[in-house]
C-alpha cells in the first residue's frame, strides 16, 4: 500500500511531466505553424496545469472533510467546496473563450496544450515502470 508521501510524489511528477510535455508542444507548434500556434498551445499548457493543480487541491479538501467526518451520518460539505469546483470550471471555460474567440487563437495549437496531461501520464506510467513502482507487484495476488 502506498503512503502519503508516495502520492505526493506522483503528483509532484504529474505537474511537472505536464509542464514538460506542454512545453515540448508549445515548441513544436510554434516551430511548425509559427508563434502565434506556439502562444496558443503555451496558454492550453497553462490552462491544463491549473486545472490539475486546482482538482488535487479540491480533492485534498473533499478528502480530509471525509476523514474529519467519519463515522458522521450525515457527511456536510461546505458551500465553499461546490463553489471552487464548479468555479474552477467556469474560470476554465471562460479562459478557453476568451482565446479562441476574442484573441483567435489557433483552435488546434490550443487543444494540444490543453491535453498535455494525457502525455504526462504515460510519462508517469513509463517512470513507475523504470522504477519499479508499479502497483501490481505489491499487491498480495498469492494469497
Amino acid at each position: 500500500m502506498q503512503s502519503e508521501s508516495d502520492y505526493a510524489a506522483i503528483e509532484r511528477r504529474m505537474e511537472a511531466f505536464v509542464v514538460a510535455a506542454g512545453a515540448v508542444i508549445a515548441i513544436v507548434a510554434a516551430a511548425g505553424w509559427g508563434w502565434r500556434a506556439g502562444l496558443s498551445a503555451a496558454a492550453g499548457l497553462l490552462l491544463c496545469w491549473v486545472n490539475i493543480r486546482w482538482l488535487r487541491e479540491g480533492a485534498g479538501a473533499v478528502v480530509r472533510l471525509g476523514l474529519a467526518q467519519a463515522g458522521v451520518e450525515t457527511v456536510r460539505v461546505p458551500k465553499s467546496v461546490h463553489a471552487k469546483f464548479f468555479g474552477r470550471l467556469l474560470l476554465l471555460l471562460v479562459a478557453a473563450y476568451a482565446m479562441l474567440v476574442w484573441l483567435r487563437m489557433p483552435a488546434v495549437a490550443f487543444l494540444c496544450g490543453l491535453t498535455a496531461v494525457v502525455p504526462a501520464i504515460v510519462l508517469e506510467l513509463g517512470y513507475e515502470l523504470i522504477h519499479g513502482h508499479h502497483r501490481w507487484t505489491h499487491s498480495n495476488i498469492d494469497s
